[in-house]
């Protein structure tokens, strides 16, 4: 099985414990979409991939933005539906899916950290094709101490789901997305409330 396969399985089967813990992760979600939300065009188009399910749509929606939702997890684009009647919320995969129109903003929060180092590439230059010129992106993933991937355990949830992880250490993703064609604008730390920190780049399309 590979690493995108078994990764829509463990989010499917970890699409209700997400629901569960949607108030416990609201106060962190909005202060980075506040955060993002200052570097995007009012009124601007965004895509959020890997949307799960939905809180971050639903905060930028009610900032005013055009949000669209990703996500690969049938039972996560469910809950995100319901949470977000008037957005578009997308089921598929993000690197096969054709989207019509390009964004002022997408969102990859908790995303590229889901691919191996190698193939990550993939994402970003998918990322940069559906950005308007001087568009930004965020790009969001846990910090590390240590670069290492392979399979591991969901820990922060029930330890019995694995899927592929990647593990960026902060110079590590700052160069990687440097090299991938973007101007790193600004980076911003947040402490979730399961004892995660949390490296948030905007990064601006050159």
């Amino acid at each position: 099985m590979d690493y995108s396969t078994l990764n829509k399985k463990t989010y499917s089967l970890l699409a209700q414990e997400y629901e569960n813990r949607v108030q416990n992760l609201m106060p962190v979600t909005s202060a980075a979409m506040d955060y993002f939300a200052s570097y995007i065009k009012p009124k601007g188009r965004v895509l959020d991939i890997g949307c799960a399910v939905g809180i971050a749509v639903s905060v930028l929606a009610e900032k005013g933005f055009a949000v669209t939702g990703i996500d690969i997890s049938e039972p996560m684009t469910k809950f995100a539906r319901k949470r977000n009647p008037n957005s578009k919320i997308i089921t598929g995969d993000f690197l096969e899916e054709e989207f019509e129109e390009k964004f002022d903003g997408v969102l990859a929060f908790a995303f590229i950290h889901l691919f191996p180092k190698k193939e990550a590439i993939k994402i970003m230059d998918k990322i940069n094709s559906i950005l308007n010129a001087g568009a930004v992106a965020l790009l969001s993933s846990t910090e590390s101490k240590e670069s290492k991937e392979g399979w591991y355990a969901k820990d922060d949830f029930n330890k019995r789901e694995k899927r592929f992880r990647k593990f960026w250490t902060e110079e590590e993703l700052r160069i990687y997305i440097q090299q991938s064609g973007f101007e790193v604008v600004d980076l911003k730390k947040f402490h979730d409330p399961f004892g995660k920190t949390w490296m948030d780049f905007v990064a601006k399309k050159k």
